[in-house]
C-alpha cells in the first residue's frame, strides 16, 4: 500500500473529500483511512469517516465500527469473547491479541503495538473538527469501497 498517498472523490453533493492512509502499524499493513473535507473560506477541515484496513481487507466500514476496534485495542487487558476484532492470546506468558479477518494469516499485536496504534488514531483527529462525522458521515458500500481502493493501488489484486 501506498502510505504517503493522498487521493480524492466527491460525495453526494458534490464535496470533495480527500482520503489519506495512515500506518498505524506498517510492519502488520494496518492502516487508517483518513477520509475529511477542507472548508477554504473557514480555513477548517472536517472529519467524514475513519476506516481500519489490513493488508487486503476493509476491516472497518464505519466511523462507530472503527472506533469499536481502536477501544478494543486499548481495552488490550480486558479481552473477552465479546471481543468484535480482536482475541486475546497467551504464547510463553506473553499476553498478545490476535486480529479477527477474513486473511489467511495471523496477525498478532503485542501490547505496546496496540498503545502505539491507539496512539496514533487518537493524534490523526489533531486539527480536525469531528462534529461532521457525527452528524454527516460519508458512508461506503463495501463495494464502492473496495473499488475506489483498487483503482488507487490500496489494495493489492489477488492472483
Amino acid at each position: 500500500m501506498a502510505h504517503d498517498q493522498i487521493f480524492t472523490l466527491s460525495d453526494d453533493f458534490g464535496i470533495e473529500l480527500k482520503i489519506i492512509p495512515v500506518a498505524l502499524n506498517l510492519d502488520k499493513e494496518i492502516y487508517l483511512l483518513h477520509i475529511f473535507e477542507e472548508d477554504h473560506s473557514l480555513k477548517k477541515k472536517f472529519i467524514r469517516n475513519e476506516l481500519v484496513l489490513v493488508a487486503n481487507q476493509i476491516l472497518t466500514s464505519t466511523f462507530t465500527d472503527t472506533v469499536h476496534f481502536m477501544e478494543e485495542l486499548n481495552l488490550f487487558d480486558i479481552g473477552n469473547n465479546q471481543n468484535k476484532y480482536l482475541d486475546i492470546t497467551e504464547y510463553k506468558s506473553t499476553k498478545n491479541l490476535k486480529l479477527k479477518h477474513d486473511g489467511n494469516e495471523n496477525i498478532f499485536i503485542s501490547k505496546s503495538e496496540a498503545k502505539a496504534m491507539y496512539k496514533i488514531f487518537n493524534l490523526a483527529f489533531l486539527g480536525y473538527s469531528v462534529a461532521t462525522v457525527l452528524e454527516k458521515e460519508f458512508s461506503f458500500a463495501p463495494q464502492q469501497l473496495t473499488q475506489l481502493l483498487h483503482n488507487q493501488s490500496l489494495l493489492k489484486k489477488l492472483t
